[in-house]
């Protein structure tokens, strides 16, 4: 297998397809031209896959273009994965996410920290649809690269949201329901 192979589920002892931790067995595979898979969070019935494409001439410490996106897959039936929906912010490239209850939330570095509605049936192009809930830019003018975020991660714990930036290091936000959605 290689960097460009997509997704490729295996059972490492789930006891579904006979695999175990040193005889893995085959279940599926879900490749796509891109195939830059970086992370595969499994929530519900839905798979999430994140593309994370860098380009050839980046620079650590400047600006960086990363690219990629969101695929949603109905794994309804394991053996055959089926892309539903995607989550697709503009010019800028996804990396880690993690959902939790109705939440997806997403370091979608340049594009900073994202959280996504994923309640419901998931189907078609997620951004267009408003599903957003909250966007923080994680940077200012004091940062590495001032003014440009490159938000890695994003995790929920105890009531608050831990961001990782590379440019500008740990972030601790609350997000806050209601009328309008806040960090």
């Amino acid at each position: 297998m290689g960097p460009h192979d997509g997704l490729v589920m295996l059972d490492v002892g789930a006891g579904t397809h006979g695999g175990t931790p040193t005889e893995p067995a085959f279940v599926s595979r879900f490749s796509y031209p891109e195939g830059h898979t970086h992370t595969a969070w499994r929530h519900g019935r839905y798979l999430f896959v994140g593309d994370e494409i860098f380009p050839m001439d980046w620079d650590p410490y400047g600006t960086i273009e990363a690219r990629g996106y969101i695929h949603i897959l109905d794994m309804i039936d394991p053996e055959h994965p089926v892309e539903v929906a995607r989550y697709e912010v503009p010019e800028a490239g996804v990396h880690n996410f993690w959902a939790e209850g109705d939440h997806l939330y997403i370091g979608y570095y340049q594009a900073g920290l994202r959280v996504l509605d994923i309640s419901g049936e998931l189907r078609g192009d997620l951004y267009r649809q408003g599903r957003e809930l909250a966007v923080l830019k994680t940077t200012d003018e004091h940062t590495m690269a001032p003014n440009w975020p490159m938000t890695w991660g994003a995790q929920p714990f105890k009531g608050h949201l831990f961001s990782s930036d590379l440019n500008s290091g740990l972030w601790i936000t609350t997000l806050e329901m209601g009328p309008q959605v806040v960090f």
